[in-house]
């Protein structure tokens, strides 16, 4: 699951941005959905549970490849796989008394977390996190458009 901000047509800054070259304009706008995907990162790292620590440590803001629109640009928040080396895996039994690894990575165990099993129950964290910053995620990202805006045109 990812939550996302994506700006498209942005209307009235279009003549701003017809000022400045396409690849600035691009640049402005991957870097203010980014500050809005770091945001989200934040709150999200802040409502995870903690068991270990490792799901926390493995949310991440990235930016989301998509076809190159002129003015567009997605960044959201993933749990990504650890880097450097496997984590520790548990025995668990297995069938004719043969023993089994198992590994519990975070982008594996979020989805359990957010969504349930038949056998849990869900502890969503990441939708009522994005829910209740949207004002905050919002705000990061214009304040950051304006600002590359400004700044281009300052150039």
């Amino acid at each position: 699951m990812t939550g996302s901000i994506s700006i498209v047509g942005l209307g009235d800054l279009q003549a701003d941005f017809d000022r400045l070259a396409k690849s600035i304009g691009n640049k402005v706008v991957r870097d203010a959905v980014m500050a809005g995907a770091r945001v989200a990162r934040d709150k999200t790292r802040q409502a995870a549970p903690v068991r270990t620590g490792k799901l926390k440590k493995n949310i991440a803001a990235a930016r989301i490849k998509q076809s190159e629109t002129p003015g567009a640009a997605t960044a959201g928040v993933r749990v990504l796989k650890p880097k450097g080396k496997k984590t520790k895996a548990r025995k668990r039994p297995g069938k004719g008394g043969k023993t089994t690894k198992t590994e519990y990575d975070a982008p594996y165990y979020w989805q359990f977390l957010e969504y349930g099993t038949s056998k849990m129950a869900a502890a969503p964290f990441i939708r009522p996190t994005w829910d209740a910053n949207l004002t905050d995620i919002e705000k990061a990202t214009s304040d950051k458009l304006a600002e590359g805006i400004d700044n281009a045109i300052t150039r």
